[in-house]
């Protein structure tokens, strides 16, 4: 027999986590930071999405305008990482 939640109500569905997807813009060259001009390839101007997270629902992201990393956590818990790749 099934243990019985005196707390949840009759007809009571489980909420789903749900997630979302990431859109990334900005320089994708470090030695671009803070310069005036850089050629165009070096920079998304407008959000782009991830490739290699697409279809991922993510639930967090860390991250921040001067940020050498970025950490992104989906709803199962996964890590997904990058960055610039060496020590800042």
């Amino acid at each position: 027999m099934a243990d019985v939640d005196p707390e949840k109500k009759v007809g009571e569905e489980e909420e789903t986590i749900k997630g979302g997807e990431i859109l990334f813009c900005g320089t994708t060259a470090w030695d671009a930071v803070g310069r005036r001009k850089v050629p165009a390839e070096w920079n998304l101007n407008s959000p782009t999405r991830l490739r290699p997270l697409m279809g991922v629902d993510i639930r967090f992201v860390a991250s921040g305008c001067v940020s050498c990393h970025c950490v992104a956590l989906d709803v199962e818990g996964r890590c997904y990482t990058w960055g610039r790749n060496e020590a800042c």
